[in-house]
């Protein structure tokens, strides 16, 4: 073992540089160690364990239901949506302030048609509604056009279509 002549920590034979200062170990000379002392480093080191176990609290678990995501298929992209009663669905418009909920302009949203407010999805008791919000280029559930102000039933796995950017509508418990 070799000790650390800046912060006395016991390093392994070999160590080049001490893992709790970072000083250089290389003119540290190796030191005998005997059973006593090795068991009261262990100690101490159990000791540092449970200090350190007391004093970081386990993080608190959403419980907002199940979680859902939307999955650009041509990149690959998955958009974790936000826990809300209704989720807009477009492209950001700085000059206008128009900031949708789920934005596809990093996802050449513009060039396949995405309009500003496209669609929205309403979370109800059972599930999901995806709703055509009069966009320009249409919005498709799994190839079938969705009518302007109509909502229609999402499940998941549902490839969903807004102008020409398809995405994969996932629901996880």
């Amino acid at each position: 073992m070799i000790i650390c002549n800046y912060c006395q920590a016991q390093q392994l034979d070999g160590t080049i540089f001490c893992t709790v200062c970072g000083a250089s170990l290389i003119h540290t000379q190796p030191q005998r160690q005997t059973t006593a002392s090795l068991n009261r480093a262990a100690s101490e080191a159990a000791q540092l364990v449970e200090d350190e176990a007391t004093v970081l609290p386990a993080p608190a678990i959403a419980t907002t239901g199940p979680a859902i995501v939307l999955v650009v298929l041509s990149s690959g992209r998955r958009i974790e949506l936000p826990a809300a009663p209704e989720l807009i669905i477009g492209r950001k418009d700085q000059q206008r302030g128009f900031f949708p909920d789920v934005d596809f302009s990093l996802d050449g949203g513009y060039d396949a048609g995405v309009s500003r407010r496209h669609a929205r999805i309403v979370r109800f008791d059972n599930g999901y509604m995806l709703e055509d919000l009069g966009s320009s280029n249409g919005t498709f559930l799994n190839r079938q056009r969705v009518p302007p102000g109509q909502p229609v039933q999402l499940q998941h796995g549902d490839e969903v279509q807004f102008g020409m950017l398809l995405a994969r509508f996932e629901v996880s418990s």
